[in-house]
């Protein structure tokens, strides 16, 4: 990837953040996925060789997916559900019945 795909692949993807060290690496982190200290270092030889899809599916790594439950007989999709709901979901027990 070049410097103007990187630069364009950034001006498109506003959640992924990136910081460079003094050896040119690139630390790229995507907010939605990862927390404030994780994310993925990219070294100037292996940019050379990502495409701005592959960069992205490495960044989302399979995390994008969309999660829907079922509660007193509605569907909803859980991710529109503010962050005391989703708590909620997570506390909740499940069982399996046969």
């Amino acid at each position: 990837m070049t410097l103007e795909e990187l630069n364009l692949f950034l001006e498109r993807s506003p959640e992924v953040q990136w910081a460079q060290d003094g050896e040119r690496n690139l630390y790229f982190r995507h907010t939605t996925f990862d927390a404030e200290k994780e994310g993925i270092k990219v070294t100037p030889e292996a940019l050379a060789q990502l495409t701005p899809q592959e960069l992205e599916r490495v960044l989302v790594a399979g995390r994008n997916i969309e999660h829907i439950t079922r509660v007193t007989g509605y569907f909803s999709r859980v991710s529109g559900w503010n962050k005391g709901k989703k708590a909620e979901l997570m506390d909740r027990s499940r069982s399996v019945v046969s």
